[in-house]
């Protein structure tokens, strides 16, 4: 990568004057003192070989504030994978990109509020709550105006500083593109909030998980107020100097516990990637659980919005070869384009309580892909059932696995006139012959009428 100055590479671990360790921030002190974070650490310091600090303050600021720095990190590691060439010699904007193509970035992050509840009030509950469906979250609007509102805030001020700062610097040029790059950490659970926020604020597209659909909107209400914050940010020509808007809601330590786990690093966290195919309308929602054998890649977990008004328009090929998925009208329609398939959130969990949340993920990927538990915990790849209770009965054998003490099923139909002795016995006996390890039967269901089958099937 050509990136302009010898400088020696930043050592972002290095006790600093300037610092003292009760400035720590938490996320920092954890990652310099964790026992088990020696790959966090060195994917860390590999992120920053070449950056140049021109304000001699990166270091200092990642130790004492942690977020900004941290995604600025990531994000010089992204353009250098992606193989692009940085000027480095001017202290604004963030990031310019001389090729393959030019381009001007500005990072930024959504924080949380001031007196809003810190992230050091996280606990088991939140992680719990990590995969729990929209349609199942009782605060999901609430996070998402959260989002909206403290995004909103980030990018406008961006805007307002290039338009007025930057742009005026001999050094750029007023016909290159310009993006913005926003990280969220606008709340306690931001790693729930995935595009729908960014939606909403770009395209006015707000979604409603109970239809599974966008609607329209134009402004959203302010949490405990009555004035409305304008979205729709695209939808016309009035931001037409912005090309892009960079995002993700992913990038924290988890993303650095991901990255070290799919090298091979020892860790003592377990990461699992709730991620989305598109072309899978059966099983839309894929679950990961990350190792060497299933990796997560570098730029898994960033979106690229194009802003179909801007004056200089972001080549889309100008990520291509990553895993970045971008969004951009066509037609009069809002479609998207990725190599991997996106990441909806991420849990980073320690080994001591796997065993504990692996029916918990297990259930709520039930719940994304909308399967009837009789469907989705069959011991057979099932479609969905259908019985004519007219003429069928439905027997469901519920039975607890060997290895994994998890409840499973096993579901056929029969005839109605058969008795309820003959199905029993009959069941027993298909039990008996089943290859798989199953330690005993729970419950067997013999479903004669629709009414009987929902509640068995709740």
């Amino acid at each position: 990568m050509g990136a302009e100055g010898s400088e020696k590479d930043m050592d972002l671990f290095e006790p600093l004057k300037k610092v003292s360790e009760d400035q720590w921030h938490t996320k920092f002190k954890l990652l310099k003192e964790d026992p088990y974070g020696e790959g966090e650490r060195a994917i860390l310091q590999r992120w920053v070989k070449g950056l140049v600090d021109r304000d001699y303050k990166m270091v200092q600021e990642f130790q004492k504030t942690f977020h900004a720095s941290f995604w600025e990190f990531y994000l010089y590691a992204c353009f250098k994978e992606a193989g692009f060439v940085l000027e480095q010699s001017h202290n604004r904007p963030d990031f310019m990109i001389k090729a393959p193509n030019a381009v001007n970035v500005e990072a930024v992050v959504a924080n949380i509020k001031n007196q809003g509840r810190p992230e050091s009030d996280r606990g088991l509950e939140d992680l719990m709550d990590m995969f729990i469906p929209p349609k199942n979250q009782e605060d999901f609007f609430q996070i998402q105006h959260e989002a909206i509102i403290r995004q909103s805030n980030a990018i406008t001020s961006k805007i307002k500083k290039y338009e007025n700062e930057y742009s005026k610097c001999d050094w750029v040029r007023e016909d290159v593109p310009f993006v913005i790059a926003i990280s969220s950490y606008s709340q306690v659970n931001y790693g729930r909030e995935f595009i729908y926020p960014m939606m909403t604020l770009l395209y006015g597209m707000y979604y409603v998980p109970e239809e599974n659909r966008y609607v329209s909107v134009s402004g959203v209400q302010k949490p405990g107020t009555d004035p409305t914050v304008p979205v729709g940010l695209f939808n016309s020509d009035k931001y037409s100097g912005i090309s892009a808007i960079l995002y993700s809601c992913t990038t924290t330590l988890g993303k650095l516990t991901s990255l070290a786990k799919s090298e091979g690093y020892l860790s003592m966290n377990e990461v699992y990637n709730l991620r989305r195919d598109y072309e899978d309308t059966r099983i839309p929602y894929k679950l990961q659980h990350v190792g060497v054998d299933s990796p997560e890649l570098l730029t898994d977990g960033l979106f690229l919005f194009h802003n179909p008004y801007a004056k200089h328009k972001l080549d889309i090929r100008c990520f291509e070869d990553t895993s970045v998925t971008q969004f951009f009208w066509h037609e009069d329609r809002l479609i998207h384009t990725s190599n991997t398939y996106p990441i909806v959130c991420r849990l980073n969990i320690s080994k001591v309580l796997q065993q504990g949340f692996l029916m918990l993920i297990d259930e709520y990927l039930r719940q994304y892909n909308d399967f009837s538990p009789m469907e989705y915990y069959s011991l057979d790849a099932t479609e969905k059932i259908i019985v004519d209770f007219n003429k069928d009965c439905l027997v469901c054998i519920w039975v607890k696995m060997e290895q994994d003490q998890t409840m499973k099923n096993i579901h056929y139909s029969r005839p109605q006139y058969l008795t309820d002795e003959y199905l029993l016995m009959e069941a027993k006996k298909e039990v008996e012959k089943r290859m798989e390890r199953i330690e005993e039967i729970m419950r067997i269901d013999l479903i004669r009428n629709k009414e009987n089958f929902d509640f068995v099937n709740q």
